[in-house]
């Protein structure tokens, strides 16, 4: 906006019209409240709403026990999308299928003496002509699993001479120990028997908060240090 010598204001309107000579009326000044908006509740209730519904979903997407399962799940799942896919079009059975064989094992923990007995018995039962193409090799499989498994499968015996009676779970990560102490421990807590728990593992990241939710759960006290601590102190 420029001022004229006349006492006129001018206006650029448009570039492309050109210059338009306007000459602005001297109106009366008036005063105008000014008005508080208040928030409006529909806005608010909304954004308490979307508050609310983040905070429900929150722990249950990062929650430990969730993770877990949901761990397991894919540790399965992956496990037997492996050997489907290994497994499935029929071909014949040679040295590198039985090699991948091997290698699903391995990746899915089952231990590397056993992976040795299974792969071998598998070998064994091709070259005398049980096995020839590669879909008969998940029953094969299924059968070499339960026959390590049978001669060590034996019922929980608890001494009640012998106290206190110490079980030690050992386990690679993922495989369900501390579920596992959880189910053990509500069961025992049902036959009448006293139980404690007791936080060996103190180097992985929250092993020992993790049982302290099973101790929350079953009512059984938990007997922890702090992370990094000697296992045997506990």
């Amino acid at each position: 906006m420029q001022q004229q010598s006349n006492g006129q204001n001018k206006f650029l309107i448009d570039a492309d019209i050109g210059d338009d000579d306007v000459t602005l009326p001297n109106l009366p000044a008036v005063n105008v409240p000014i008005v508080e908006t208040p928030p409006v509740q529909a806005e608010v209730s909304e954004l308490v709403a979307a508050e609310d519904s983040a905070m429900t979903e929150t722990p249950a997407k990062g929650g430990f026990f969730s993770r877990m399962k949901e761990g397991l799940t894919k540790t399965r799942k992956n496990f037997a999308d492996g050997m489907v896919n290994i497994l499935i079009g029929g071909k014949e059975i040679d040295d590198e299928l039985l090699e991948e064989v091997e290698e699903q094992l391995l990746v899915a923990d089952i231990g590397v003496d056993a992976t040795k007995t299974i792969i071998a018995n598998l070998t064994e039962r091709t070259a005398r002509g049980e096995l020839i193409y590669s879909h008969s090799l998940y029953k094969a499989l299924q059968e070499e699993l339960v026959a390590l498994l049978a001669p060590r499968v034996k019922p929980l015996h608890i001494d009640p001479n012998k106290t206190p009676y110490v079980i030690l779970v050992v386990g690679v990560n993922g495989v369900g120990k501390t579920t596992t102490i959880g189910k053990l421990a509500k069961r025992l807590q049902g036959e009448g028997k006293k139980v404690m728990l007791a936080a060996g593992d103190t180097f992985r990241a929250a092993a020992t908060e993790q049982l302290q939710i099973w101790g929350e759960r079953n009512d059984v006290a938990v007997v922890a240090q702090g992370h990094g601590a000697d296992s045997a102190s506990v």
